[in-house]
């Protein structure tokens, strides 16, 4: 475990007053935490109302909660035994996060909920037209909602008290940290394009409707702007872009893609609409990765038989996004489909309902799922964009595929693809399989390394001065490639080598 959790427990003794020694208590507990190491911790009225009693009662011998706030250290309780802390994903689509004890530093457990924003709209520009239509504090209370409840069934599943918990990590895009934070929102959709704030926020818990202790230290993550949010930030502490020798590639995909491009001298983000297929966005049986969504598909080709692998082993009732990267490729692979996404007969499970031609995937006792020829176009449209993104990404710094040693890939893309079957299908370049390295929820393990280490801020700050944000959508070259990448795997083949 690393030394320096931002919240963490000092044990001081001091010596108890004396007719010679008439020092207040506040000042005796100062002079403690200096013999300590620490010259600068504030001690809040809260705490001033409590101390005398608990020197006494414990022999001016105390086990002190402190917490990291930005400048300096607070004190933030007094008799603790044990003490823990939370790091947060904010996704569009889905709130994660993990619990530490902080004292032994281990992680006790995780939990995951849907973002109760999705009610207001799936993606987070039509949400901010309805924080600007007047529901801002809606949005806010739903966030909120989410959060706690993934932090409750977290800490619930351990035996913890929420009350115990005394230090959270918040890593989210812009928009997210904004809700959060009860920022407002309205200006980073529009032109020229300004967050309320981009540098880190240190708050206490009872300021934000975290249902914590209300004194817990909370972290938020810096933004770079707009469209580089903390959850990116985060995602290159975690994989370490920004201490490489040489470039690398790092995609995050969710909502939207998100491309970090960069070494240890610079780094270049940029984003774009192309995640929505991997989260259910573009099928009528898209789901979220969960019990009971099929993962992976086979499809045997001289037989037709199909097989999937569901999520818990139980009967599907839809497919997440690795599920259909999986099957667009065995169908193409197995000549259900062609280069254009088209059906090539009625064979094979295909069939046509209302003049709508579909594809049975499975069907049992509780119904069927079909996936429509239109639903394999809007997939093909969603990993052009992606394939043309990184493309273009790329080529603007005058760099190939051949050029990327390590392509970090996380988010709902690095959470259990099939990487042959993305590349099958050009959704990923064709390079050596060996570069591709799956980084699962980096954003989260991100946050999870400063709830350990708080010695990362500064690495933190250091990695947001240094990014640059590249706007790809006005790239000239970004329409010619889009075109050939909506065709499997593209019309020019050799461009995925790079």
């Amino acid at each position: 475990m690393s030394p320096e959790p931002l919240a963490f427990l000092v044990d001081v003794k001091v010596e108890a007053p004396s007719a010679s020694d008439k020092a207040a208590d506040t000042d005796r507990l100062a002079e403690g935490f200096r013999n300590k190491g620490f010259d600068d911790v504030q001690i809040p009225l809260h705490i001033m109302r409590r101390l005398p009693e608990e020197l006494r009662r414990n022999g001016f011998d105390v086990r002190l909660v402190v917490g990291h706030c930005g400048q300096g250290y607070r004190l933030l309780d007094v008799g603790k035994e044990r003490i823990y802390g939370i790091a947060v994903d904010i996704g569009s689509t889905n709130i994660a996060c993990s619990l530490f004890d902080l004292t032994s530093g281990d992680k006790m457990g995780t939990a995951e909920t849907e973002n109760p924003q999705i009610s207001f709209g799936n993606d987070v520009l039509t949400r901010v037209q309805r924080s600007m239509m007047g529901e801002f504090e809606a949005l806010k209370k739903a966030l909120d909602e989410g959060v706690n409840l993934a932090i409750e069934e977290a800490c619930k599943g351990h035996g913890v008290a929420t009350e115990d918990v005394f230090a959270v990590t918040i890593a989210g895009n812009t928009i997210m940290s904004h809700f959060f934070l009860g920022l407002g929102v309205k200006n980073i959709p529009m032109s020229p394009y300004v967050p309320a704030v981009n540098r880190p926020v240190f708050a206490y818990a009872g300021e934000t409707g975290l249902l914590v202790n209300k004194n817990a230290v909370v972290y938020v993550f810096p933004n770079s702007g707009s469209y580089v949010g903390g959850d990116i930030i985060s995602g290159i502490l975690s994989t370490g872009v920004h201490g490489e020798d040489e470039p690398v590639l790092f995609i995050d995909v969710g909502t939207n893609v998100e491309i970090t491009l960069g070494c240890r001298d610079w780094i270049m983000v940029g984003a774009g609409a192309a995640g929505p297929a991997l989260e259910g966005g573009v099928a009528g049986i898209g789901k979220k990765a969960d019990r009971g969504t099929i993962s992976d598909v086979k499809i045997d080709k001289l037989s037709g038989k199909i097989e999937t692998g569901v999520i818990g082993d139980i009967e599907p009732h839809g497919i997440c996004g690795s599920g259909l990267i999986s099957l667009v490729s065995e169908m193409y692979t197995a000549g259900i489909i062609d280069q254009a996404g088209r059906f090539t007969g009625t064979q094979n499970g295909i069939s046509e309902k209302d003049g709508v031609k579909m594809f049975l995937l499975h069907s049992s006792g509780s119904g069927e799922l079909y996936l429509t020829e239109n639903e394999i176009k809007n997939f093909l449209l969603s990993k052009a964009a992606m394939f043309s993104f990184l493309y273009v990404f790329v080529r603007s710094v005058g760099l190939t595929f051949r050029d990327i040693k390590k392509i970090y890939v996380a988010g709902a893309l690095g959470c259990g693809i099939d990487t042959e079957k993305a590349i099958n299908i050009g959704m990923l370049p064709d390079i050596p399989r060996e570069r591709f390295i799956p980084v699962g929820n980096s954003s989260l393990s991100g946050a999870e390394m400063v709830l350990l280490n708080r010695d990362l801020l500064n690495e933190i700050n250091e990695i947001a001065s240094r990014i640059t944000y590249r706007e790809m959508n006005e790239d000239s070259e970004l329409m010619s490639v889009l075109q050939g990448a909506m065709f499997i795997p593209h019309t020019e083949p050799e461009i995925l080598k790079g």
